[in-house]
């Protein structure tokens, strides 16, 4: 998961982020403005209070409706999903705190944790140390800072960097006890900032 695109799949296939607040913030700010202006306890506040939380909650509910169409998505593509082993809340405190809160990746993560438990399918949180510094051919580590996007090995392998993690989680997930017993599709979803 990640802030450039919302996932990135072991395959290279991407979901875009559709950042429903950034879109609703023009709005947002303007309803906010006038409802400061209101009187305190008069009907046209209340009245104004309604609209603001008429329109935080259209944003609720684009952003939950995404979350589900994109698990869906997820689980037809395979039994076994991978991902980050993240400290959504300590990122979410963060300087890219508005953008991580507008992804929605707890709330993402609890509804594919619900959806794969109903269907009988596999989550696998991995530990999302080096995941894009590691060379998911060969295994080097290959410092990166986070501006860099494209990972480049000694050993010829040349990837996106987000491509390259999420085939890391793949692998990490790979050796996971109830994935060892079974032989199974691993999708691993990687996170970028």
């Amino acid at each position: 998961m990640g802030l450039k695109s919302f996932l990135v799949t072991s395959d290279n296939q991407t979901v875009k982020i559709p950042q429903y607040y950034r879109q609703a913030e023009r709005r947002l700010k303007r309803l906010q403005r006038q409802l400061s202006r209101k009187k305190k306890g008069s009907n046209r506040r209340k009245k104004s209070i309604k609209r603001v939380a008429k329109a935080h909650l259209k944003v609720a509910n684009q952003r939950k409706d995404f979350h589900y169409k994109t698990a869906i998505w997820l689980l037809h593509q395979s039994q076994v999903i991978a991902h980050e082993n993240l400290n959504i809340k300590g990122l979410a405190k963060s300087m890219l705190a508005k953008s991580i809160t507008d992804a929605g990746w707890g709330q993402f993560l609890q509804i594919l944790n619900a959806k794969a438990a109903s269907a009988g399918y596999l989550v696998v949180a991995v530990n999302p140390n080096g995941t894009s510094q590691e060379c998911s051919d060969c295994g080097a580590t290959v410092p990166k800072v986070l501006a860099d996007r494209w990972h480049s090995c000694q050993c010829g392998a040349s990837y996106d960097r987000d491509h390259n993690a999420a085939r890391n989680i793949k692998y990490r997930a790979a050796g996971h006890p109830v994935l060892l017993q079974s032989s199974v599709n691993v999708r691993g979803v990687a996170r970028s900032r």
